[in-house]
Formats: structure tokens, C-alpha cells, sequence
């Protein structure tokens, strides 16, 4: 059996997970780094890296930076000490990781991505969803959804943005900004970042609808600020449901546990999902695939499949079939 090793840095945290008791002393070690295991998304992607590295004997040495990119820089900087064999990064910032990265593949180590990727052609590979797609997608149902209530393309939109300093928060946004220019009577009357913190979309969203009283929709980059634009509204009067007049129609990113419930509840149109759960794995089999056979993806990026949840397809075949990752986090 081939040693494989993989450190998983998450938010500033170092810890092991998913170690067999029964692991081989030379295994695969794996140096994983991510932001936060806080919110139910970065849960469920520790989760299936987790459980497919314990199926295949993997260890795994994981660190959480907690949103501070100064800790997750030095957390990698501690994979060179620590005898990994390879490192899977959730980049918490697309350019202040490439030094480290340098150092790390100087060091003959290879560096894989997930979720959100670096600024450098030394990743081997990165596994995450097609964020610009996500935004297209958002901005095509708010689009339609539009044109039904009033019979054409316009209305005002919000973007409330996730973080511009990682590939996800950047491209959801660009997809959404490009794909609304083919509606010139559809108008982003504000963008602001909400940074995926609940208080902070709350906060931000407060504002936005003080400023603006005929907001018709808000594109989410992400369910956590899509919970803090909900509180915002209820703060503000303004949560109505689906079909009530005056109801801002909401779309989210991601597929948590909240948002179905607000989906199911009437006061959230639309979650463009991903399934974290499924892309641990998967960046798992990608690592043990290139460590044992010399194998890669075609293409740098491997985009994995997304799923835009309505209250038409909640509860359809098709959803089940894709991963309701929200109903099996633990």
C-alpha cells in the first residue's frame, strides 16, 4: 500500500479526522485546511471528506481558520513539518494562499482545492461547483419569475454578495451581473457583501430595504445570508410569502436544512444546491486516484453537478436522486 497522508487545515483549528483505529502506520495523510465547520455546508463537505477517507484508510490531519486567511496561511506553512503527503485547501483567499502553495509544491507535495481554488496553474486539481453558473442560474429565475408577475422583463433586484476575495463569492457574482445584462429593465438597485455571516446579511439587508421600498428580489450567495435577509425582512415588515402581495422574491445558494424549511414555508423561491457531502468524496477518490494511479480530470476544475430546488421539486425523485445532503449531515 502506497503512504498516504492528507492534513486538513479548517479555519485556524489543526485536528485528525476520520482515522481507522486499524490505519496502517504509513497510510495516506492527508493536510485538509477549510474556513469553519459552523455553518451546515462546510459540515457536510468535512463529512464526506471525512467518511470516504475512513472507507479507504486515510488519515487526516484538519485545521479550520475560522475566516482569518493570516491562520489559514500559517496552518499550511505547518504541512512542511508535518509529513503530509498531500494537501486538499479550501482557499479562504484566491492570492494570499499562492506563496504557501509555492512553498508546499517546491517541497514535492501536491496541493488539491475544494469549494474555492487559488490563483495559480499549481493546483493540481480543484473540485467545486460552478459558482458562475450559480449566478446565471439565480438570475434566470429571478428573471422569469419576474416576467410572471408583470407580464415583462423589469423590476429591481438586490445582489447580496458572498466574500469577492475567494473564486465562489467572485464568480457568483459575475455570473448573476452578466447573465442580468441581457434584461436591460431588470435593475440591480444594490450590491453589498453580507460575507456568508448571518448578523452581518442582517444587518446589510436592514439597510438596503430602508433604502429601497420597491425591492422585487434578492439573489443570496449563499444560505446564511439568506437567513439574514429573512430576519431583515421580518425586522422591516416586509416577509410576506410566495403569492402574497409585496412578497421580494428570494433565491439562495447552497441547499441547507434552513433553506428547505423556507422553501416549504413560501418565503424562499428558489436554492441553487450543491451537495458537499458528495464533493468531499469525490476530492477524496480525485487525491487517492492521482497518488496511486498518476491520474487527473481532463480539465483543472471539475465542476460538480448542481440543483435548483423549488417548492415544485422539493419532494421529486429527481431531488432524491441528486442528494438532499441537508437531511443527512450529522
Amino acid at each position: 500500500m502506497k503512504r498516504l497522508r492528507f492534513l486538513l487545515v479548517l479555519g485556524g483549528m489543526l485536528f485528525l479526522i476520520g482515522c481507522r483505529q486499524d490505519a496502517e502506520p504509513d497510510a495516506l495523510t492527508i493536510g485538509v485546511s477549510i474556513n469553519a465547520m459552523r455553518s451546515p455546508f462546510m459540515i457536510g463537505l468535512a463529512q464526506g471528506i471525512r467518511d470516504r477517507a475512513d472507507e479507504l484508510g486515510i488519515r487526516l490531519i484538519v485545521s479550520e481558520c475560522n475566516g482569518d486567511g493570516l491562520v489559514q496561511t500559517n496552518q499550511m506553512m505547518d504541512f512542511l513539518i508535518q509529513d503530509v503527503d498531500v494537501v486538499l485547501v479550501e482557499p479562504l483567499d484566491t492570492e494570499a494562499v499562492v506563496p504557501v502553495i509555492e512553498e508546499i509544491d517546491a517541497a514535492g507535495i501536491p496541493i488539491f482545492c475544494i469549494d474555492t481554488s487559488a490563483n495559480t496553474d499549481l493546483v493540481k486539481c480543484w473540485i467545486g461547483s460552478d459558482s458562475l453558473e450559480m449566478g446565471r442560474l439565480a438570475a434566470r429565475y429571478i428573471a422569469e419569475a419576474l416576467k410572471e408577475r408583470y407580464g415583462e422583463y423589469r423590476g429591481k433586484v438586490v445582489d447580496l454578495m458572498a466574500s469577492l476575495t475567494t473564486t465562489s463569492g467572485a464568480n457568483r457574482t459575475r455570473g448573476f451581473t452578466e447573465e442580468l445584462e441581457q434584461y436591460p429593465d431588470i435593475e440591480i438597485v444594490a450590491r453589498q457583501n453580507g460575507n456568508l455571516q448571518l448578523d452581518k446579511a442582517q444587518d446589510v439587508m436592514i439597510d438596503i430595504l430602508q433604502a429601497n421600498p420597491n425591492i422585487d428580489a434578492v439573489w443570496c450567495s449563499g444560505d446564511t445570508n439568506a437567513q439574514g435577509a429573512l430576519q431583515a425582512m421580518r425586522r422591516s415588515d416586509r416577509l410576506l410569502a410566495a403569492g402574497e402581495e409585496g412578497h421580494i422574491i428570494l433565491v439562495s445558494a447552497d441547499g441547507a436544512p434552513e433553506s428547505l424549511k423556507a422553501i416549504r414555508n413560501g418565503y424562499l423561491d428558489a436554492c441553487i444546491s450543491q451537495n458537499p457531502i458528495g464533493m468531499g468524496r469525490v476530492a477524496i477518490d480525485m487525491i487517492v486516484d492521482y497518488w496511486e494511479n498518476g491520474r487527473l480530470p481532463e480539465k483543472t476544475f471539475y465542476p460538480y453537478p448542481l440543483f435548483t430546488v423549488t417548492a415544485d421539486n422539493i419532494d421529486s425523485e429527481e431531488f432524491q436522486e441528486y442528494g438532499v445532503w441537508a437531511e443527512e449531515i450529522r
